[in-house]
């Protein structure tokens, strides 16, 4: 900000903006300077303004228990602004940010489906299968989809079983056993008989998904017959625990 920009209106606008975000943010502040902060966000009540407000969810304040009660707080009262103004902050502030989970919890209470996976369609474009330095937004994405009844989770799902991640991967694998759609059995198969899998606790959950599943795998025997190890057996048919 210029020397001049500091005496115009809009420049105080925009400083006050930045202060309050920048103690919204603050794990040292006092707990009642960071909800003055909040309450003078709100207020405002534009997008810029609720995408800083956000940006509480993205720190861990200092005392627990405040840290708590204040995200619950912001929480309630997000819920309560307009719609047209929670969901574009939303869909900004999540392609930002790599601590997503409390806002699509917000995006979950206010949206509609269409207006939900407007939001989730572009974050999987931003996060998709492919290296991150830090994946925990695309898990973030992940958990949330999971919880998510419709028919296209699971495939969308599937295409995480090729992440470079093997923690992606791995969540991949127990999201898709637990939602158990039988069309997610080929790429689970796939998954389990691809030579570059070199994570054994994958290979293994696999197994003992579908052993639990009681899923019929006859047609991918040669596959499940080179992956069984010592936990489990197989009599061509069924995979079995140990």
């Amino acid at each position: 900000m210029g020397f001049k920009d500091l005496f115009s209106s809009a420049g105080r606008s925009k400083s006050k903006l930045d202060k309050h975000i920048k103690t919204v943010q603050n794990q040292y502040a006092q707990s009642a300077d960071r909800y003055y902060a909040m309450e003078q966000l709100l207020e405002l009540a534009e997008i810029p303004a609720i995408v800083g407000l956000m940006k509480r969810f993205t720190m861990n304040a200092s005392k627990s228990i405040e840290d708590e009660e204040e995200k619950g707080w912001l929480y309630k009262r997000l819920l309560g602004l307009p719609v047209d103004t929670v969901l574009p902050a939303a869909k900004e502030f999540c392609l930002q940010s790599d601590n997503i989970a409390w806002v699509l919890r917000v995006v979950e209470e206010l949206a509609s489906k269409q207006q939900e996976w407007d939001i989730l369609d572009a974050l999987l474009a931003h996060h998709p299968p492919g290296y991150e330095r830090d994946p925990s937004a695309k898990l973030q994405l992940l958990t949330h989809l999971q919880e998510i009844d419709d028919e296209r989770v699971p495939d969308i799902l599937a295409g995480y079983l090729e992440d470079p991640d093997e923690g992606v991967r791995f969540f991949a694998v127990e999201a898709l056993l637990d939602i158990a759609e039988p069309r997610s059995l080929g790429p689970l198969i796939a998954r389990l008989g691809n030579p570059a899998e070199d994570s054994l606790r994958l290979r293994t959950r696999i197994l003992t998904g579908l052993a639990r599943l009681g899923w019929d795998v006859s047609a991918h025997r040669d596959v499940v017959s080179k992956a069984i190890g010592n936990d489990h057996t197989f009599d061509g048919t069924h995979i079995k625990e140990r």
